[in-house]
């Protein structure tokens, strides 16, 4: 019997967690800015996903290199904030509506490159207009993790799931191993990654 995706996803966060504790500075807690969180948003995040959500608490902002995680209010700005600006340059310039159409890009499998930001990607960090996401389009990838950025949209694919991601960010805090091309450091009780 396999673990669900949310049950598998705990261990490697209480990994992250235990090292954070032992090695960090204490992390202030609490959504800075809570925001009213609509349920028809919440349905949408998979279970998983509300596990992280339900940790970010105990994490640094800058636990992952090049990405701030984010909260659950803080998802739900920036989802808010990408779909906005696909919309305005949809209606401001008529060849990209033309070009890119969001039901097209929202029906190719999880995990295929994306020029638009879809209702269907889950944001969890971001930092600079770069914003990592969960793809909850359907497929035998559904769950994967991505990035899209404003100059480069989603190139697919970087983890199968965000156990996936956790792990390997476990293993290179506890063995001081790279990830994603970032080598942990820890200064005065501060995170740092460095390429």
């Amino acid at each position: 019997m396999t673990d669900s995706p949310a049950r598998a996803l705990t261990a490697p966060l209480t990994r992250v967690q235990n090292w954070v504790e032992s090695t960090l500075a204490p992390v202030a807690t609490g959504d800075d800015d809570p925001a009213d969180v609509s349920h028809g948003w919440w349905e949408r995040i998979p279970a998983d996903l509300a596990v992280l959500f339900n940790h970010v608490d105990h994490f640094p902002p800058r636990l992952l290199p090049d990405h701030d995680l984010l909260t659950l209010s803080g998802a739900h700005r920036i989802w808010t904030l990408w779909l906005e600006i696909i919309d305005d340059q949809r209606n401001r310039i008529p060849e990209y509506a033309a070009a890119y159409d969001p039901a097209t890009f929202s029906a190719e499998p999880a995990g295929s490159p994306s020029e638009l930001f879809l209702p269907e990607f889950i944001p969890f960090a971001d930092l600079d207009g770069s914003t990592l996401f969960l793809d909850t389009r359907p497929g035998a990838r559904s769950g994967c993790i991505a990035e899209y950025s404003a100059t480069g949209a989603s190139e697919g694919e970087l983890w199968p799931s965000l156990t996936d991601l956790f792990t390997t960010l476990a293993n290179s805090l506890e063995s001081g191993t790279p990830f994603a091309g970032h080598h942990p450091t820890v200064t005065a009780a501060t995170l740092r990654w460095h390429r």
